[in-house]
């Protein structure tokens, strides 16, 4: 009795077959493990939009955006992070910060550094410190303008959520707390050069035409004058120091679509050693940004969230974006 074995060819045919269905399914499984992500990214906004439910329950306001102190060199410019950690299950670690400190003190350290599961998206990987500090996935909405501080020189409104000293409660969002963003994502920078060329593709974000970052920090009031052309300097901190109130590190804004494509802007200075000149000045342009094929989650002011496609009309999108514009967002 003969057995017949496999010839070359059969064999190769059997491999084929093989990588074919391999090719076939690596799709599905990759698809599956984004749903996953998504949902879990989905959860991780939920739970903010319960604690800041919570937070306005029992103290009758929103945190502040960016809670800053009028003292020159001495800002002590904390994030709305900061003062939602109680409501976080983060108790312990709110009692660790020193809020007559800045973000950045010694004395601060701990809480710059931790790692908030919540603050995380699960599609954008495993960084969790940007040199000494904690990243986070989910940025303040400042509305649909310029400027962070009410304070700006040319005294434009802001119209979002969350901006420089913001009492906001939920009486004063007239468009409707279903109808107004509060928070969405963005992606954490990767490191790479810290001048900008004026074409490459960045995860960072420019400053201004002139910005330093030290002594002079123009405001932004002109986005495609201001914003473009080689020389810009560029910073690698999109989503750092969640503790911290500043622009591209933990704000964003609805000028501009979600994922677009143009490079994201600052302007003032951020630092709380600096003055009340360059924090007056403080304003962006910083579009929400994710991980995720096709979109952004977007959590509203009254706790629901909704996975926003990059093809939302700008108008709409904008009239998500401030809080007493009047607009009705109809896709």
């Amino acid at each position: 009795m003969t057995h017949r074995a496999f010839t070359l060819v059969e064999l190769l045919v059997a491999i084929a077959i093989i990588g074919v269905l391999v090719a076939l399914l690596l799709p599905a499984v990759q698809m599956a493990r984004e749903a996953a992500r998504r949902t879990q990214c989905s959860n991780n906004l939920k739970q903010i939009g319960i604690a800041l439910q919570n937070y306005h329950d029992t103290l009758r306001a929103l945190p502040p955006g960016r809670l800053r102190m009028m003292e020159e060199f001495k800002g002590r410019c904390f994030s709305a992070y900061a003062h939602l950690l109680p409501f976080l299950e983060a108790s312990t670690l709110y009692r660790q910060i020193d809020f007559n400190q800045s973000p950045e003190d010694p004395d601060n350290a701990v809480a710059l550094n931790q790692t908030i599961p919540y603050f995380l998206c699960p599609s954008d990987g495993k960084k969790k410190l940007q040199g000494d500090s904690a990243v986070h996935n989910y940025p303040l909405s400042t509305g649909t303008t310029y400027p962070l501080s009410r304070r700006n020189p040319g005294g434009v409104p802001v119209t979002g959520i969350f901006y420089e000293n913001s009492p906001t409660r939920f009486a004063e969002i007239t468009d409707g707390l279903s109808n107004t963003v509060c928070i969405s994502e963005t992606v954490k920078s990767e490191g790479g050069p810290d001048v900008w060329d004026g074409v490459s593709k960045t995860n960072g974000f420019v400053l201004t035409l002139g910005n330093d970052n030290l002594f002079a920090g123009p405001e932004l009031t002109n986005y495609a004058s201001q914003c473009h052309g080689e020389g810009l300097k560029l910073q690698q901190t999109r989503g750092s120091r969640w503790l911290y109130g500043a622009p591209g590190h933990s704000m964003y804004n609805h000028m501009r679509a979600p994922n677009d494509r143009d490079v994201d802007c600052r302007g003032g200075i951020p630092h709380s050693n600096k003055t009340n000149d360059l924090w007056d000045r403080l304003s962006l342009n910083v579009a929400a940004r994710s991980r995720h094929p096709g979109g952004v989650h977007a959590l509203f002011c009254d706790g629901h969230v909704e996975f926003v496609t990059d093809t939302i009309p700008l108008a709409v999108w904008q009239a998500y974006g401030s809080r007493d514009g009047g607009e009705t967002p109809s896709p």
